[in-house]
Parts: structure tokens; C-alpha cells; sequence
């Protein structure tokens, strides 16, 4: 049987250094904190499908037939949702976030709807402008 202090050279030896956090359950970790719920997640990736039909569909405003929510993601959580929306052609940036704004309703409703849960996130908007390469 090896002594403590042999074990723990051995330990030091197979790693390249020794952090604060080494030993600690990673449940307990800062580091299993910061990672999102598998929930949370689902309901953002709803809500991204969601939205991307809604905004194809005839029933809103021309200018939003030109987006494409390009990714969703909470904002802190799943109550507040960031919809980040990309362009395939060139729009002026104020346009494009008054026409989300006034259809903000009827695109929260169309969320409400797809996701089963008690309330119907917030939701806000980041215009992020055409895509590289596409005029």
C-alpha cells in the first residue's frame, strides 16, 4: 500500500496543474451551474421553428418574409427569450426591428402555442444584418 504523500505526486504527475475546483463533485461544481437545462434548450429550438414559419406565412408584414431566425437562446432563462434574426438580403436595421416590434403579439401568441407551458416567454429582438456574401 503506497503512503498519502506517494499517492498524491502520483495525482499531481497526471495532470498539468492543480486548480481549486480539482476534488469537488461536479454537481456541486460553479462549472455545472453555468450549464443550461435540456429543457430550456427545447423550448428555444419550438419557439426558432416556430417563428421561422410564422414569419414565411402570409399573414405578416412583407418585410419580415425576408428574415430568418437564426438562432434563439434565453435571456437569462427560458421566461425571456432572445430571437436573433438574420437577413438574406440587404434591409435597413430600424425597419426590420419596428416591423418585429409591431408583429411582437402575434409572434409571442404563434410561441404560446407551439410550447406547453404555463406562460408564454418574453420575447426580444437582435437584428444581426444580412449574411456575409449576400447583397
Amino acid at each position: 500500500m503506497t503512503s498519502r504523500k506517494e499517492w498524491l505526486k502520483e495525482v499531481a504527475s497526471l495532470c498539468e496543474e492543480i486548480r481549486p475546483e480539482d476534488g469537488i463533485a461536479p454537481r456541486k461544481s460553479s462549472h455545472a451551474n453555468t450549464q443550461r437545462h435540456r429543457k430550456t434548450y427545447q423550448v428555444c429550438k419550438q419557439a426558432e421553428k416556430t417563428l421561422n414559419m410564422v414569419m414565411a406565412g402570409d399573414s405578416v408584414e412583407p418585410v419580415l418574409r425576408d428574415l430568418i431566425v437564426s438562432a434563439v437562446e434565453p435571456n437569462p432563462d427560458s421566461s425571456h427569450l432572445l430571437v436573433i434574426v438574420e437577413s438574406s438580403v440587404l434591409l435597413d436595421e430600424h425597419e426590420v426591428l419596428s416591423a418585429l416590434l409591431r408583429a411582437k403579439g402575434r409572434l409571442r401568441a404563434a410561441i404560446a402555442t407551439a410550447i406547453n407551458r404555463k406562460r408564454a416567454p418574453l420575447i426580444s429582438f437582435l437584428f444581426t444584418g444580412g449574411k456575409a456574401g449576400v447583397a
